[in-house]
């Protein structure tokens, strides 16, 4: 019989997420056993909970096992899993237009704080990929940017300061997902550069990660026919794991995988070959957001593999090797309620408006309509174009972090919550509202793939009246929008940099900004 002891251990090689928010809810026993757990905004309510949660996960493990590796999607932006109770910091791309990587070593300190606060070890950020295409619509702006160089700087800045923090961090999805029009939650990508623009483009900031020393690098679920013709997932593939990024760049450092529940994994694979299939690429984790029986299968797999020698017995010994290794790393420091009590706290959210502040940028503003004009009891009409029709009342709350930092200026406020696609009688009324209004502001979401809301705009310009949009996620709506509309990339919706935004907006502060991806220009 192969090696007994060592297949009884593959629980190392996995992570996984679970429902519940104590641990008395999740499978703690199960988790003891292995490299640790992912946690998600499902798992955490408020800093003490959470705090907790990880404490209990941590004291279920053997005497003397090595600490878990207690994990969070923390990047800022779009993805802040604590956002329901701690900072959200302003996204990558935001940090992108500021221009600063110190900056951005700043907020990632900040983001490791206060995850070490609450006994998290690991930060499944910064994002390495290079957003090029701009139709991507999974990437967007958790990239810094479309520069490989500029993406390079702030991935190195964002290691740093989660470093200086204690926390481990993960440079994501390797060897790259910015180059794409298809969701990996869904289905599978295929990135279509040639060989030499990969390695110019897509792998600069991952090389750059290597070199700051990051933690690990996760491997996202993309096709690379460049490096891997037999079309396989970067998951799977021995030629992308193995030979680019161990033996080309050189890394020996902790290789996990994305989510194999995604669907462009569990749609091609079973739970348990796929697991087998990552591991036998180069892998060292591999991760389960949600299902214990998707993990359960996974370990089993690995488990038989190793015993019938599927599996090569030193391989999986190196993979156990270099995720026990920074397991050994992570010093578990007692709760600290004054540093609890910081996560959230008004200092902490400052400083992140203060950051978002610095990436708002005025992309054109072609009839001086920046700042607003509108004086004491005229009325400024601000929309949101935002989720499904019968849905859009509810997603947006009014008033909405905008609308209150602008009811601090002389003009009153008056503010509607549309759908991405108006149409029908909540268009009427969003008509008749702008005809008495002095001043129109639209926020817009990815206008791309909701053109009703070009046309609003469209029809909202024709009034003569100022028109200011809000693009509140990708720049890319700029190229979309009316040529007499000024527009001011925000590069988020949160409060810190809508609040940012209505600073500009009142003359109170100056959108200092570049944008960080290439625009065609066609409004301009």
């Amino acid at each position: 019989m192969k090696n007994a002891s060592l297949a009884d251990r593959v629980g190392g090689l996995l992570m996984i997420g679970f429902d519940g928010l104590t641990v008395h809810e999740a499978p703690a026993d199960f988790i003891a056993d292995l490299a640790g757990a992912i946690l998600f905004s499902r798992n955490l309510c408020d800093a003490a909970q959470s705090r907790a949660l990880v404490d209990g996960l941590q004291s279920a493990r053997a005497p003397g096992a090595l600490p878990l590796l207690i994990g969070v999607d923390q990047e800022g932006g779009t993805v802040s899993r604590i956002d329901a109770f701690g900072t959200t910091t302003p996204s990558a791309m935001s940090l992108g237009a500021s221009g600063d990587p110190v900056l951005t070593q700043s907020v990632y300190s900040l983001i490791g704080d206060e995850l070490a606060a609450l006994g998290f070890t690991m930060d499944f950020a910064p994002v390495a990929d290079v957003n090029t295409d701009p139709r991507n619509p999974v990437i967007g702006v958790r990239a810094f940017g479309a520069r490989a160089e500029i993406v390079a700087q702030h991935v190195t800045a964002a290691i740093r300061g989660l470093r200086r923090a204690g926390i481990s961090s993960v440079a994501k999805h390797f060897p790259g997902h910015g180059d794409t029009t298809v969701d990996s939650h869904l289905a599978l990508p295929v990135i279509g550069r040639g060989a030499a623009q990969l390695r110019c483009v897509d792998l600069l900031p991952f090389c750059a990660a290597i070199a700051a020393g990051v933690d690990a690098v996760m491997v996202g679920h993309v096709a690379v026919p460049a490096i891997e013709p037999a079309g396989i997932p970067a998951t799977l593939s021995r030629k992308v794991i193995g030979g680019l990024l161990r033996e080309e760049l050189g890394y020996d450092g902790v290789v996990c995988t994305d989510c194999m529940e995604m669907g462009a994994i569990s749609s091609l694979q079973t739970h348990g070959n796929a697991a087998v299939l990552a591991i036998a690429a180069g892998a060292d984790l591999v991760l389960y957001s949600r299902s214990l029986d998707a993990a359960t299968a996974a370990r089993d797999a690995l488990r038989a593999a190793v015993l019938d020698g599927t599996l090569d017995e030193a391989q999986v010994a190196r993979s156990l090797q270099r995720t026990a290794s920074l397991r050994e790393r992570i010093v578990l420091q007692p709760a600290d309620p004054a540093a609890i009590a910081r996560v959230g706290s008004s200092e902490h959210r400052a400083q992140a408006r203060a950051a978002a502040a610095r990436g708002i940028t005025l992309v054109r503003d072609p009839l001086r309509s920046v700042p607003l004009r509108a004086g004491a009891g005229e009325r400024v009409l601000v929309v949101h174009f935002y989720g499904k029709a019968a849905a859009a009342e509810s997603r947006t709350q009014l008033p909405t972090a905008l609308g209150e930092a602008l009811s601090s200026g002389p003009a009153r406020i008056h503010e509607q919550a549309r759908s991405a696609d108006p149409a029908g009688h909540e268009y009427k009324q969003l008509l008749m509202a702008a005809g008495s209004a002095a001043a129109i502001v639209c926020v817009t979401y990815r206008a791309a793939i909701h053109p009703l809301q070009v046309r609003a705009i469209d029809d909202l310009v024709l009034f003569g009246k100022p028109v200011v949009v809000v693009v509140a996620r990708e720049p890319y709506d700029a190229d979309l929008l009316p040529a007499g509309a000024a527009v001011i990339a925000s590069y988020g919706d949160d409060a810190g940099a809508m609040s940012a935004v209505a600073d500009v907006l009142l003359g109170r502060a100056q959108a200092r900004g570049t944008v960080p991806v290439p625009l065609t220009g066609a409004a301009l």
